[in-house]
């Protein structure tokens, strides 16, 4: 699923802030100000979510087992 930025619909690869649950990309969050919210305690404005993924590789064995 693709995510579109919420103030000119481009769609995005990562966003840079949430307004709600409605992503906003990096330019329009920078022209908006909204970077500088997102940075406050509070709000319905937050920074965007950096979604780290785990790359596994076959040939290497996990050190503690994980129930997936």
């Amino acid at each position: 699923m693709k995510h579109h930025c919420a103030l000119c619909g481009r769609p995005l690869a990562s966003a840079a802030v949430f307004i709600a649950q409605y992503p906003v990309g990096p330019s329009c969050a920078r022209r908006a100000g909204l970077l500088e919210l997102s940075k406050r305690a509070g709000g319905l404005v937050h920074p965007g979510r950096r979604v780290a993924t785990r790359q596994v590789k076959p040939q290497n064995l996990d050190l503690f087992e994980v129930d997936a």
